[in-house]
């Protein structure tokens, strides 16, 4: 139960993080306190998702929620579960490089930063952003199974 409550929670936040994220690409869209609330959402969600993985690699995944129907499923859903866990991850490692490597966390976190320009030229913005749209991608495809399985799967069971 509490595996699941941390799922959905982390879930959000990522979910909180993306749409904070995508609004300050938007031109002329930047605010302190987005970027803040932003920062927020993603480091909640990294460290979440990393004290998950470590339960994960500790205690093992745990079991699907759904019987998949053949093998190929089984791979896909697992391969899709490991970057659901993973890529959080690779998001919260490379905003923090990004703060780090700008310098600008003081002013990030006084609120005195005036735009986007320090990230710009930093390798971990390109990384960042791909990172973003696998996520997005991820979690629209881990939506669209969970659909398909609660039409497709009576009382949550392979028929």
């Amino acid at each position: 139960m509490a595996g699941r409550r941390l799922h959905w929670l982390i879930a959000g936040l990522a979910m909180a993080a993306l749409g904070s994220g995508y609004v300050l690409t938007w031109p002329d869209a930047y605010s302190a306190s987005l970027l803040r609330i932003h920062l927020a959402f993603g480091v909640s969600a990294g460290l979440l998702s990393l004290a998950r993985v470590l339960v994960w690699l500790t205690a093992g995944a745990p079991p699907p929620a759904f019987e998949p129907g053949s093998r190929l499923q089984a791979r896909l859903a697992k391969g899709v579960h490991v970057l659901l866990r993973l890529v959080p991850l690779l998001l919260f490692v490379s905003g923090v490089g990004m703060l780090a490597l700008s310098g600008s966390f003081g002013a990030v976190a006084r609120g005195t930063l005036t735009g986007l320009a320090p990230y710009q030229d930093l390798p971990p913005r390109n990384l960042h952003h791909a990172a973003a749209f696998l996520l997005a991608g991820l979690i629209g495809l881990h939506g669209l199974a969970a659909f398909w399985h609660r039409l497709n799967l009576p009382g949550l069971k392979a028929g």
